[in-house]
């Protein structure tokens, strides 16, 4: 079973400039992956993660928290095909999914999606929960159909 690694800034800004907001979003993204571990620090994502990692083994999942309509069902389809991973449109990476922890780099960025793919022979797949992030009001209004609850409760 895999481990479920969530990288979120607990107390950095939103680019949508609404922390309460990315909590809902964060809680969607927590509900989907059932038990996960939470990870913050210095350096930007990609330190932050290799630090959060480099005391696990074992197959892990890393989701962004800027993904409000993911669903349990993808999240499984992404981590029994590991390694893969699903891009934003941006060519960012959204979700990484590793056979172990020990197989992670930090590539992310731009371009980030091809990167992995490249570095770690990773499936690319087309999930759209996984696929579709918020990082503007008016991505949120491309997805607000299938937004998870705790979004929807708190645009409502």
């Amino acid at each position: 079973m895999a481990t479920f690694v969530i990288p979120f800034r607990v107390n950095g800004k939103t680019r949508l400039g609404d922390e309460r907001l990315a909590q809902a979003m964060l809680a969607d993204v927590q509900e989907a992956t059932g038990k996960a571990i939470l990870v913050d620090g210095p350096g930007g994502q990609g330190t932050a993660l290799a630090a959060a990692l480099a005391d696990l083994s074992g197959p892990v999942t890393i989701v962004n928290s800027d993904l409000p309509c993911v669903t349990a069902t993808e999240l499984g389809e992404l981590t029994a095909a590991a390694p893969a991973l699903v891009a934003a449109e941006d060519g960012t990476t959204n979700a990484l999914a590793l056979r172990d922890a020990g197989d992670f780099e930090a590539l992310y960025g731009e371009g980030s999606a091809a990167r992995f793919e490249a570095r770690l022979g990773a499936t690319m797949l087309d999930l759209p929960g996984l696929r579709d992030d918020v990082d503007t009001w008016d991505d949120l209004e491309r997805v607000r159909g299938r937004l998870g609850k705790h979004t929807r409760a708190y645009l409502a």
